[in-house]
């Protein structure tokens, strides 16, 4: 958390805190040019149907899509004005706002669960003689002793990690190795070549390992198996706030392409899995169509906040020491409804 907070506040400081100015030069209204920084994932199908099926561009938009490597260069890029939008989660706007910066706001919801996925090697869960049917308790404190991939310092795949240790008494300082190593085929390979015992990440990557014989899932995200980690705000489309008032009717094309391809998304699952194959870099069809399904459930219809949820979330990364202090729940502070028609 701390880290994510230094890199951010580094990379303001580089750029002049033109966070602050609107977004990469003040895009201007006639323009419609959207940048977002994103990592690959299932979760963002509704982005790349959108794009594919020319929704943006029947909205009179441009959209291009710059890849990172995790959550933490997301946040970075839409910080510094690289990028008009990010997918990022709460825990990442409220510690901005903590720093000071409050020019980032989210603006189209995305999940309303963690879809984080446990995914153990096989013969470590056979050791520890785990299987995903064990009670949730005990497949946490199979982690113990074990070495764990994680994205990056202070990402979600670690953060999270965190709070699963914690919860059953577990140290993530001397009872695991942590060990950073980038994107979802890093930690794919690390798994397979038995560099790493573990790993979350949302699929499909986890269901990759487990079709191939090499790898056990041991918490499904999607499926909702953490009571605590459901109904609830965990990734979102953020934008600068800046760049949103100043760019109305921009933003509010971007959000109304992006329900029309989430009820695509929900309602045909198996084209769209033939379509964003390639978006995703993958020829395995059939771990990409059963990730679209399980995600398909996770995925917010229409983009809307509601308001108990935000402050449930909020509450809930509190508690869970996810964030360090409690943020402000109130619409306008780190979320609106204002461009996605709710």
């Amino acid at each position: 958390m701390r880290a994510r907070l230094v890199a951010i506040t580094v990379l303001l400081l580089a750029t002049g805190g033109c966070a602050g100015g609107g977004g990469g030069g003040g895009t201007a209204e006639g323009e419609r040019t959207i940048t977002i920084a994103s990592a690959p994932n299932v979760f963002l199908s509704a982005l790349y149907v959108a794009k594919d099926d020319g929704l943006f561009a029947k909205e009179g938009l441009t959209v291009e899509i710059v890849e990172v490597e995790s959550g933490n260069d997301s946040v970075a890029a839409l910080a510094s004005g690289q990028a008009q939008y990010a997918d990022v989660g709460f825990e990442d706007l409220a510690e901005l706002s903590t720093a000071g910066d409050d020019s980032v706001v989210m603006a189209h919801d995305i999940l309303n669960r963690v879809t984080l996925t446990l995914v153990m090697r096989k013969e470590v869960a056979d050791s520890k003689n785990v299987t995903a049917e064990s009670p949730l308790q005990d497949r946490l404190r199979a982690l113990k002793g074990l070495k764990i991939g994680i994205t990056s310092p202070g990402s979600p795949t670690d953060t999270y990690m965190r709070y699963y240790l914690g919860s059953v008494g577990l140290d993530p300082e001397r009872d695991v190795e942590l060990v950073p190593l980038g994107g979802g085929s890093a930690l794919l390979a690390a798994l397979e070549q038995g560099q790493i015992d573990a790993y979350q990440l949302s699929p499909p990557t986890p269901y990759v390992a487990a079709e191939q014989g090499f790898g056990v899932v041991l918490i499904d995200g999607p499926k909702g198996e953490v009571p605590e980690l459901d109904q609830f705000d965990y990734t979102a489309w953020a934008t600068s706030r800046q760049w949103a008032e100043e760019n109305t009717a921009t933003a509010t094309a971007f959000s109304r392409a992006l329900t029309q391809a989430t009820t695509k998304v929900k309602q045909q699952p198996d084209a769209v899995a033939d379509q964003i194959m390639d978006d995703l870099g993958s020829t395995d069809r059939a771990t990409v169509l059963r990730t679209v399904r399980a995600m398909s459930t996770a995925l917010s219809d229409r983009g809307c906040f509601d308001a108990a949820m935000v402050k449930r979330t909020l509450d809930v990364m509190v508690r869970l020491k996810i964030l360090e202090n409690q943020a402000d729940a109130t619409e306008g502070r780190l979320w609106t409804n204002d461009y996605n028609g709710c």
